[in-house]
C-alpha cells in the first residue's frame, strides 16, 4: 500500500480509490461515493501531510519552494 501510496503521490494524480482504502483503514465507514464528494470540500494538503507523516516519508520542494516528491526514509 505505502508503494502505491508514494506512486500516486509523485505522479501529482490524485487516486480516490487509494484514498477510500487508506481511510477505511483508519475507520472510515461511509460509502465510497460519500468519501468522493467530501474530498471535493476536504483539505487535500492537509491529508497528504497526514499519509506522508503515517508513512514516514520526507517531501523534498524545489528552490521555489514546490513539491518535487516523496522518497521513503527507509
Amino acid at each position: 500500500m505505502k508503494e502505491r501510496y508514494i506512486t500516486m503521490r509523485n505522479s501529482n494524480q490524485l487516486d480516490i480509490g487509494l484514498l477510500y482504502t487508506l481511510a477505511c483503514d483508519e475507520g472510515l465507514v461511509a460509502p465510497i461515493d460519500h468519501f468522493a464528494m467530501a474530498m471535493s470540500f476536504a483539505n487535500i494538503q492537509q491529508i497528504l501531510d497526514h499519509l506522508d507523516s503515517k508513512f514516514e516519508l520526507t517531501k523534498l520542494f524545489g528552490k521555489d519552494g514546490n513539491f518535487i516528491k516523496v522518497i521513503n526514509n527507509e
